[in-house]
């Protein structure tokens, strides 16, 4: 699922609420550091939590749980706050670990590689695992392909 980030950008995965939940897919590094990220981008945008929430839709309440730490928002929320506040795309996602698709790039979907990377689900060791287990997958298929193939008359 994609959400608009702004008319030429989107963000994966979808699986918190507006507000967010602390239920969510995020650990709660990713949760410290959005936290972190979020409050540098206030303070250089000259704007409050309160102002935030205003310019979302949101109760103060679910910005300062995003602030502590406490909630996840959605990658649609995510991306608006990077809007209002002006910041570079990625700029707060990547703290959560969320991909940024360009749709002005034709459509690009994100490697295997790429998303295995990005899920904050997965651990190191998860990580390395499915990496291994794909790079297997398209050698052998690799080979298969270039294997002659026996006809029979």
């Amino acid at each position: 699922m994609l959400f608009p980030q702004s008319e030429s950008s989107s963000l994966l995965p979808s699986d918190s609420s507006s507000e967010g939940s602390s239920r969510g897919v995020t650990t709660p590094e990713q949760r410290k550091a959005f936290g972190e990220a979020l409050q540098q981008a206030l303070d250089d945008a000259g704007m409050s939590g309160r102002g935030l929430a205003g310019a979302l839709g949101l109760s103060p309440t679910a910005v300062s749980k995003w602030l502590r730490g406490r909630t996840t928002p959605s990658p649609e929320m995510v991306a608006r706050a990077e809007g209002v506040l002006d910041t570079s795309p990625g700029a707060l996602s990547g703290a959560l670990g969320y991909l940024i698709l360009d749709a002005s790039a034709d459509r690009r979907v994100p490697s295997v590689a790429e998303a295995v990377k990005a899920d904050p689900r997965l651990g190191t060791k998860e990580r390395a695992v499915l990496l291994t287990v794909y790079r297997e997958l398209v050698r052998q298929y690799a080979t298969a392909r270039s294997e002659p193939t026996e006809q029979t008359s």
